[in-house]
């Protein structure tokens, strides 16, 4: 399965490639919305997981794009904020398939993305 990863900060970008490897995924990670975006258009993907703060475009706009462009394609977002049921609410309502809550465990990825992967 091929992941890719989008956050502007390299360690946890890195870190959640790293962890997906480990567990058997193809991931690939990207600085920036627009990067991913790029990428969309030039190779299928099976799941985008993405940070919502980041300069330029927000996970929460990669994801609008992304409903308009490959609307079957299961995003999951990652915040470092704080647990707002409204963030949560509005990225559901934008068909995010999940949201991980930074700082997250191995576990709690690896559990989200095959709890997706397998649906």
């Amino acid at each position: 399965m091929r992941i890719l990863v989008v956050d502007d900060e390299p360690a946890v970008r890195d870190l959640t490639v790293e962890i997906l490897r480990r567990s058997g995924y193809k991931p690939h990670g990207v600085p920036s919305a627009s990067h991913a975006l790029d990428l969309l258009d030039e190779e299928p993907w099976d799941l985008v997981v993405s940070d919502v703060v980041m300069p330029e475009m927000t996970g929460v706009e990669l994801l609008y794009e992304l409903r308009r462009r490959q609307p079957d394609l299961p995003v999951i977002l990652m915040t470092g904020g704080s647990k707002e049921p409204e963030r949560t609410t509005k990225a559901v309502e934008l068909g995010a398939v999940g949201l991980l809550y930074k700082p997250f465990s191995h576990a709690e990825l690896n559990e989200i993305v095959a709890s997706v992967l397998e649906s």
